[in-house]
C-alpha cells in the first residue's frame, strides 16, 4: 500500500517542481548606489512583485518570462530586464519519468523548469524625471 501511495505522489507532481520547486531567490547588486541604505528594488514577472534591498534574498516565484528590476534611492534610479533560462535536465527527467504525460503539465504550471540568474545587477543612475516608483 506504501508503494502505491508512494508512486500516486510521484506521479502528480513533475521532477523540476519536486527538485527546485516554484520559487527562487534572487539577490540584488547595485553598482554606482550612492544612497546603498535607502535603495528599494521591485522585481516584477508575470506571476507577481516583490521589493527587496540591495544585498539581501528575495524569494520570487519562477517564471517564463523576462522580470523587470527597478531600484530607487532619493538621489538614484537603476533598472533592468532579466532572462529566465530553460532548464533541459528537468525536461528530461519529466521525460524518462512518465513520458512527460503528467509531470510536464505540473512543471509547467509551476514554471519549475526555468530559472533566473541567482545574482541580478542593478546600475543606479542620477535621478531624472522618469524616476520608476516602488511600494514599500
Amino acid at each position: 500500500m506504501k508503494r502505491i501511495l508512494i508512486a500516486s505522489i510521484l506521479t502528480l507532481t513533475g521532477c523540476a517542481t519536486t527538485s527546485n520547486g516554484g520559487y527562487q531567490d534572487i539577490v540584488i547588486k547595485t553598482i554606482n548606489d550612492r544612497d546603498f541604505r535607502s535603495t528599494k528594488c521591485q522585481l516584477e514577472n508575470e506571476e507577481g512583485q516583490w521589493v527587496g534591498v540591495p544585498a539581501t534574498t528575495v524569494r520570487i516565484h519562477r517564471d517564463g518570462n523576462s522580470m523587470e528590476v527597478s531600484c530607487k534611492n532619493e538621489l538614484q534610479t537603476g533598472s533592468t530586464s532579466v532572462q529566465p533560462k530553460f532548464k533541459v535536465g528537468g525536461m528530461v527527467l519529466n521525460l524518462i519519468f512518465d513520458l512527460c504525460i503528467i509531470s510536464c503539465v505540473v512543471d509547467g504550471i509551476t514554471n519549475a523548469l526555468y530559472v533566473y540568474p541567482s545574482n541580478v545587477t542593478v546600475r543606479m543612475d542620477d535621478t531624472d524625471s522618469k524616476s520608476p516608483t516602488i511600494s514599500d
